[in-house]
């Protein structure tokens, strides 16, 4: 979620059933809201369909100091992605697939007091790491930053299946009305090794963010053992100055919202991908997920890159949508893709939510050559980077949504990390990332994209209760194939281009999947 986030209007979330709470927990944001009076819930949907006052926000001024907090650093409304993924959440029941895990596998001596200042320091430094969102006075929810507070790094020793433990650790619900957005278990195995794990929720963090929370963490904790201070540079914004700065852009939304409102008029709403079984009809808060990694050679699309003049995501998203299309037998498809969301310079130290969705739209018709195929993408995908920065929430109450069980505009995803992952340095420790956990996910199908060297190393998740893994292992292979044929001959028609597969190597290992290494902070273009 990596980005994505629930596609349900407010209006559609508001009237929601109740659920009673489970048996001794406490009240949840979800009973709250269920509390409050018809008269509020319809402010609530008011507001969050967009209805909420802009306020006096200016963009985000230099030279703010951090981290003594002003009042509007302390308490204000939502940012527009926090606001999705207030929605999903809540409404969703508190599906793990909203959740952001990350653990590190330590081997060597650890100074656990070290690692535990380490985590203090990136709290006080990060107020979105200490922020709640309770409802409001209003019937809507806020952002209220909690003072900094002493870190609790509870610490286990295991023996066995260290995986059923960190998989139990990732799933753990939030409460975020009343818990921090993030919390921290370390594994002991023996004196000389150890996991860390940090759940996020994803309300506050992105692929970006958590790229930044790894090497602030390791450099906080490598000073902390050299008696030294972080020396972490300064920053001159905190997330809520982004988040009022943000609800303040209703003029240039409103332009972005008419380009989109044309660009997706007639879309389908239905991928018609063929699935293995029938989808559900009714919505599902939890959707079953699995997930495939491969890799398949680089070449092929850098040499359409090269002779197109599109850049690695335009050729892997024409490829992607034109295989999507062959299978559903559709001219038009529309795929949905992450962008990073960061406007200014200032925000790029940030950890928060900011990643937003494009809905990109594919025309196929006419039976294109693969060079006129990569033109179409080229064109749209400029044209949708020149409109970006209005919510993909306001888009999807514009454009309208379905409500049959399937998401709104689309049912595919497709994100490209293209920043080599940074070396994690901890003095006097070997460090790796260690792999992750899919058990939920948001989409019926969504390809990770990592340039390596000469690879593209591909994570695939998919719906379990919609596909066999046969069936996605050869859409994998017939993507790679499309690739290569078109790369051999870009001026064939997508009709005359062969798809014949060849068998790859292709690795499930139950739910857990290979840790992909996460981007570095880049400026947008290099991102998407």
């Amino acid at each position: 979620m990596t980005p994505g986030g629930s596609d349900a209007t407010p209006e559609a979330l508001i009237s929601v059933p109740q659920r009673a709470d489970a048996p001794g927990e406490g009240r949840t944001p979800r009973s709250r809201l269920d509390a409050i009076s018809p008269a509020k819930r319809a402010l609530l949907a008011k507001r969050l369909a967009g209805g909420r006052r802009p306020g006096a926000a200016s963009p985000p001024a230099a030279g703010a100091e951090s981290p003594a907090l002003s009042a509007d650093q302390r308490r204000g409304p939502l940012s527009f992605p926090e606001e999705r993924f207030w929605i999903a959440y809540t409404f969703e029941d508190q599906s793990s697939a909203y959740h952001v895990p990350v653990t590190l596998h330590l081997r060597g001596a650890l100074s656990v007091p070290a690692l535990t200042e380490a985590l203090r320091t990136l709290t006080a430094r990060h107020s979105i790491l200490r922020t709640r969102y309770p409802i409001g006075p209003e019937g809507e929810p806020i952002a209220v930053v909690h003072d900094p507070e002493p870190v609790d790094l509870p610490c286990r020793h295991v023996e066995g299946n260290v995986g059923e433990l960190l998989d139990r650790a990732a799933a753990a619900p939030f409460d975020l009305e009343a818990d921090a957005p993030i919390r921290s278990v370390l594994l002991k195995v023996s004196d000389d090794e150890h996991y860390l794990h940090v759940t996020l929720h994803h309300i506050v963090t992105d692929a970006w963010s958590t790229n930044i929370l790894l090497q602030e963490l390791t450099t906080a904790y490598t000073k902390h053992i050299r008696g030294e201070r972080p020396g972490l540079p300064e920053l001159t914004v905190q997330y809520r100055d982004h988040a009022r700065w943000q609800r303040a852009q209703a003029e240039p939304f409103a332009r972005q919202l008419a380009y989109w409102q044309k660009t997706l008029d007639g879309a389908p709403r239905d991928l018609g991908l063929p699935t293995d079984r029938p989808r559900p009809a009714e919505h599902r808060p939890l959707v079953p997920g699995r997930c495939l990694t491969t890799a398949i050679p680089a070449d092929p699309a850098l040499r359409l890159s090269q002779r197109t003049g599109a850049t690695l995501f335009m050729v892997l998203l024409a490829a992607y949508s034109a295989v999507l299309g062959r299978r559903a037998g559709r001219q038009d498809v529309v795929v949905g893709t992450p962008v990073a969301g960061r406007p200014d310079p200032e925000v790029d130290p940030l950890i928060g939510c900011f990643i937003n969705t494009l809905a990109m739209r594919t025309d196929l018709s006419g039976d294109p050559t693969a060079a006129e195929l990569l033109s179409r993408v080229r064109e749209r995908t400029l044209h949708a980077y020149e409109n970006q920065d209005v919510p993909f929430q306001q888009v999807i109450e514009r454009v309208g949504e379905r409500t049959d069980g399937r998401k709104a505009l689309f049912q595919a995803w497709l994100a490209l990390q293209n920043v080599p992952d940074a070396p994690l340095e901890m003095a006097g420790l070997e460090v790796e990332e260690a792999a992750d956990t899919i058990e939920a996910t948001k989409f019926d199908l969504t390809f990770h994209v990592l340039p390596t060297r000469d690879r593209l190393e591909l994570r695939v998740e998919y719906d379990t209760s919609l596909f066999d893994e046969e069936s996605v292992r050869g859409l994998i292979e017939e993507f790679s194939a499309f690739l290569s044929a078109a790369a051999a001959a870009p001026d064939r028609r997508l009709s005359e281009i062969a798809t014949h597969t060849t068998e790859l190597e292709v690795s499930s290992g139950g739910n857990r999947q290979a840790g992909l290494p996460l981007p570095a902070p880049q400026f947008l273009p290099a991102v998407v």
